[in-house]
């Protein structure tokens, strides 16, 4: 009687570690920088980032509602004033991303835009 429950308890045991989730190898520490976005301009208008890594943008507009627009990522929202707004993702490929505010914000709205930089990582860099 009392060796079914003992099998009981460690199957249940077994089976509770498997169910925990592994961190995932590919998940990269998150690199959070701030950018704020003002009349016609974010600052830093131009992010560096390494190839495969993951970037948390914090998003403030600091004058009136700016919007935040990644057309490449399919990422775009607005940015209330005095609000942070955060936007992740993983920077997949090297290359120049364009990013632009997406909520009109007056005549000089068309000059605020920005480019995320991003390096071929030291492995991607081999590959080729």
């Amino acid at each position: 009687m009392r060796k079914p429950i003992v099998v009981a308890v460690l199957l249940f045991f077994v089976f509770a570690l498997a169910a925990q989730e592994a961190p995932k190898p590919s998940e990269a520490p998150v690199h959070e920088i701030k950018v704020s976005a003002k009349k016609y301009e974010y600052s830093p208008n131009q992010v560096r980032l390494k190839q495969g890594e993951r970037v948390r943008l914090v998003l403030t507009a600091t004058d009136r509602k700016h919007g935040f627009e990644i057309k490449e990522l399919g990422i775009k929202t607005e940015l209330e004033k005095g609000k942070e707004t955060v936007v992740e993702f993983t920077a997949e490929k090297a290359g120049e991303i364009a990013f632009n505010c997406s909520v009109f914000c007056g005549l000089g709205h068309k000059r605020m835009r920005g480019k995320i930089v991003v390096e071929p990582s030291e492995v991607a860099a081999g590959r080729n």
